[in-house]
């Protein structure tokens, strides 16, 4: 239970801000933007309050980290994640020079510029990871992630099939 009006005032502000980011981060899914980084970050203030923000925020953590990582995995994914977060930033800053583009003006401009550096940040620490995790001579996290998707399917197959139903697969 709240006790004090401060805790009351920190629950507000916090549940606000946090719906704040969740919403632009619902947003930044389908516009240019770092989507799942905004939407961690919006689940991560809301559980500062909240413990199913904090469950919620782990999901899409995992989420972020998974892409980031399948990403970083294999060479062309890697030098097209690259490219285009070079790309969001060239045009960002294409946006915030000519007037005469569509929608042109220093906002949209400077959130696609921090797309493409979330990008780009999220493609270089997923790099730097999977190269110590080689130093150390230990799976990268990709190869984590590839091994576990590989599990669940392993265990999908060999879960038994209720008596008198018939296997999705036919």
């Amino acid at each position: 239970m709240l006790r004090s009006p401060a805790r009351l005032l920190r629950r507000i502000v916090l549940t606000v801000l946090g719906v704040a980011i969740l919403g632009l981060g619902a947003a930044m899914l389908v516009l240019p933007g770092p989507g799942f980084l905004v939407v961690a970050l919006g689940f991560f203030v809301l559980g500062l309050e909240y413990d199913w923000a904090r469950e919620r925020f782990e999901a899409a953590r995992q989420k972020a980290a998974d892409l980031a990582d399948l990403a970083a995995a294999r060479v062309w994914s890697t030098a097209g994640s690259i490219v285009f977060g070079l790309g969001m930033v060239a045009a960002g800053v294409l946006w915030i020079i000519y007037d005469d583009l569509p929608g042109s003006s220093a906002w949209s401009g400077g959130s696609v510029i921090f797309g493409g550096l979330a990008v780009l940040a999220t493609i270089f620490v997923s790099l730097w990871q999977a190269r110590q995790a080689r130093r150390a001579g230990q799976p990268t996290p990709a190869e984590v992630l590839e091994a576990r998707r590989h599990d669940e399917e392993d265990a999908d197959e060999a879960a038994p099939t209720p008596a008198g139903s018939q296997s999705a697969r036919g």
